[in-house]
Parts: structure tokens; C-alpha cells; sequence
């Protein structure tokens, strides 16, 4: 399986092991137009970063405004601040008893540098101190949705547009998924392909288990077209999401897949049930389908495959079958979890989850 990565509209992609605060210094042309050249002289500038430019091109192709600021950016920021108590309460900030002042005030409502800034308004950066304090703009990570075999020198992808307000009720758009909606048919975007982890069972014969809620579906899309192609039929899909109307990601497809028998499908729709009812996730079918999951997983040697958030999803799975490795297979406890570490060494439990 291919994870891709997509940049927003860069030249290239930002490599993270290479900071340009280690090579880069600025020399000012004009106003306007910004040289970068290497600061050590037996190194030469990231492969991406252009030699002339102008600050709003690298605050818009190449820096990070948006991020949540570190502990190491208000280190730097501290030195900038020519108000005194706005630099009395960075130096707060970086104390060991401000530790926890700053996780509230910046980490835990998710504060980004812009408004960071904002609030301290005395900071006047100098702009041979850019690179030190802006993170790069790094690429985003999305996983292929399709098997090459089906849709052949074609690359699907599904993706969610980030969209939320923080606990300050302040409005986020996801900087990477807002630029791709606004893409339009014939746009040209830069992309990279990169080897993935997921790999498939070598015996054709050997049945795969998919758990993959939301747009954790995509991995488990391209999984089962492979297989499908190949001949092999021995697939089971767990699916989940909000509702079956309005984020039922490739339902028709899957429903045509089981209907040819080609799929077992199980799909859970959290809040289409009744007010009131517990809502249900995929890892209550499971627990549903203990008998089942037994079988396929300790008696027919089944890969289990686990894609989506890594919040607390991933764990709930893993508790499912182990507890159908007890309820149905006669395993202890002690017995059960210590098969789920077995098969995942094996390589047979495979999980791509993202925060």
C-alpha cells in the first residue's frame, strides 16, 4: 500500500531533518525581495527554498503561521519583546513553574503562532531570525484509496476537510484539506509518493479482516480492490461513521461487493439510531461477531488491518478481539493479550492510524 503526500503549493517538499535555522541567512535586497544564502559555507540551502523571494511568498509557500508554537519558539520570542512585562510573562512561561501556565494557555486550546503574536503585539522579529522561530510548512500525509490493478496511473483519495472550533471558540480550517476544496478540475498540485507499511498476506487463501471507521476507510478501500482483482474473496470490512446519508464513504461500492459475495460487510452508523440508545462503533460488531473473529483470526491464521484516528479506537479493536479470543476460543485473559502481541509481530496486525 502507497501513502501520499501532498504539499500545499510549495516547488518542493520541505525536508524536516534539514531546519533551514541551520543554513540560511537572510540578506535583504529591498524591501521587498529577500536573498537566502547559506549561513556555513560548506552547506547549501534546502533543495525547495527558492534563492530570491519575498517574506510574504515564504509566509505563504514555506513557513507555518498556523502551527501550535513549542516551548523552543517562545525561547526565541522572548528576546524580541520590547515590552517589558509581555517579556516578563515569555520568561513565565519558559520557568519550570509556568510549565503548566503555558500548556493552558497555549497547547491545550491549540493557540496558534499568529495569535500568539497578536497578543504580543511589542515583538518585532528581525528577518535574519525567520527560519529560528517559524516551523517549516510540512507536507500532508494521505493515504491511496485505490489499487493500482483497478484504477490503473490513477490515485484516489478521500479526505475530510478539517473544519472545527477550539475550546475558545475560535474557528480552524485545515490548512492543507481548505486548499484542496478550492482546487478546481485541470489545477496542477505537487505530490510525492512514498512506500507504505501495509503489506498483504502472501497466501492468497488467507482471509483479511479491515477495520477502518471514517476516512480510515481509504487503506482498507485499496486492500480489498486488490484482493478482489486477484481472485480472492476472503474479505471482511468493518466500516463506521456518523450516518449511513451523509458520510457513508464508498457504501454503494461495498454493498455491491457483499451483494456478489466477494465482501462481508458490517457497517456501524453512530448517530442514526434512536435518541437515547447507545450509539454503536465498530468495535461492538465486533463483539458482536465474536464467534466469527475467532474463527477467522486464531483457527484460519486472518491479517487483521486497523486504519482511521488514533485516539480511542485502535484500543477499543484490539479489546474486541481479544475478548472474542476468550468468550469463543477458551483463552485466558493473560492468554488472549499475549497472542494479540504475537500476531502483531508476526506482521499479521497491521495498524495506520494518525492523531
Amino acid at each position: 500500500m502507497w501513502p501520499l503526500y501532498i504539499q500545499r503549493p510549495s516547488r518542493q517538499m520541505w525536508n524536516p531533518s534539514c531546519p533551514a535555522s541551520k543554513v540560511c541567512s537572510h540578506v535583504i535586497t529591498s524591501s521587498n525581495i529577500v536573498d537566502l544564502t547559506p549561513s556555513i559555507a560548506d552547506q547549501s540551502l534546502p533543495d525547495h527554498l527558492p534563492t530570491t523571494t519575498t517574506l510574504r511568498e515564504l509566509f505563504t509557500r514555506y513557513l507555518d503561521i498556523n502551527a501550535v508554537p513549542r516551548r523552543s519558539f517562545f525561547a526565541v520570542l522572548k528576546h524580541f519583546a520590547e515590552d517589558e512585562l509581555e517579556r516578563e510573562k515569555l520568561e513565565e512561561f519558559l520557568s519550570e513553574e509556568g510549565a503548566d501556565e503555558m500548556y493552558e494557555y497555549c497547547q491545550r486550546p491549540r493557540r496558534t503562532i499568529r495569535e500568539v503574536l497578536e497578543e504580543f503585539r511589542s515583538v518585532k522579529i528581525p528577518r535574519e531570525y525567520v527560519f529560528d522561530l517559524f516551523p517549516p510548512l510540512r507536507p500532508r500525509q494521505f493515504s491511496i484509496a485505490n489499487s493500482v490493478k483497478t484504477h490503473p496511473r490513477k490515485i484516489h483519495l478521500c479526505i475530510a476537510i478539517v473544519q472545527y472550533r477550539t475550546m475558545l471558540k475560535i474557528p480552524r480550517r485545515g490548512v492543507c484539506t481548505s486548499w484542496l476544496a478550492r482546487l478546481e478540475p485541470g489545477d496542477q498540485l505537487q505530490i510525492g509518493v512514498q512506500r507504505g507499511f501495509i503489506t498483504l498476506p502472501p497466501d492468497l487463501t488467507t482471509p483479511v479482516i479491515c477495520v477502518g471507521p471514517g476516512t480510515g476507510v481509504a487503506p482498507m478501500r485499496a486492500i480489498i480492490q486488490e484482493r478482489i482483482h486477484d481472485g480472492t474473496y476472503e474479505n471482511t470490512l468493518y466500516f463506521g461513521c456518523r450516518s449511513a446519508l451523509k458520510d457513508h464513504h464508498y457504501g454503494k461500492e461495498w454493498e455491491q461487493y457483499a451483494s456478489e459475495g466477494k465482501l462481508t460487510y458490517r457497517a456501524a452508523f453512530s448517530r442514526d439510531g434512536p435518541e437515547g440508545v447507545q450509539r454503536t462503533y465498530v468495535q461492538q460488531l465486533i463483539r458482536e461477531d465474536a464467534a466469527r473473529i475467532c474463527e477467522l483470526v486464531d483457527k484460519r491464521g486472518a491479517w487483521v488491518y486497523i486504519s482511521g484516528s488514533s485516539n480511542k479506537m485502535p484500543a477499543a479493536v484490539r479489546a474486541a478481539i481479544q475478548n472474542a479470543l476468550v468468550t469463543e476460543g477458551g483463552q485466558t485473559e493473560e492468554e488472549a493479550k499475549e497472542y494479540i502481541v504475537k500476531i502483531e509481530k508476526e506482521g499479521r496486525l497491521i495498524e495506520e492510524c494518525w492523531s
